[in-house]
């Protein structure tokens, strides 16, 4: 049933698949806090709320992303041992004027973790520090 010979694995493999992003699933300690810093620090919309197997969670829309924030089911461990760890590191969002967004952001009391800065001739970036230390990258193309 699995036996495929290496052209038919190499057919399969070499035949892209078709995907439209959906959502960025957040884990948070306090859902409710982070549901308003999205929706107040970086203006997100609220979609809705809805119990999820027994946790209460939010659906947001940021940038024509949907957000899924929830907390912990009972006896889950959703923190990594240790300090640093490999996964996901970021999320960005593309903005027109990145020193105007960061000037708002932190009128609104958003952490800015790394000023804006021009990482090539074309592109210019800034980090800010969300709940439960998610980053979130700022990204203007000129």
């Amino acid at each position: 049933m699995f036996a495929r010979t290496r052209t038919e694995r190499e057919t399969q493999m070499s035949t892209p698949l078709e995907y439209q992003f959906d959502h960025l699933h957040i884990f948070s300690s306090d859902v409710p806090a982070t549901e308003r810093w999205l929706i107040e620090g970086i203006g997100a919309e609220l979609i809705g709320r809805q119990d999820i197997r027994g946790v209460s969670a939010s659906t947001l829309r940021l940038g024509g992303a949907k957000l899924l924030v929830r907390g912990a089911r009972e006896g889950e461990q959703l923190a990594r041992p240790g300090g640093s760890y490999y996964g996901t590191n970021h999320f960005g969002l593309r903005v027109a004027d990145i020193d105007a967004a960061v000037a708002t952001l932190r009128s609104r009391g958003v952490t800015i973790e790394v000023e804006p800065w021009n990482i090539n001739p074309t592109t210019r970036i800034a980090f800010v520090k969300g709940p439960d230390d998610v980053r979130i990258e700022l990204v203007q193309s000129r």
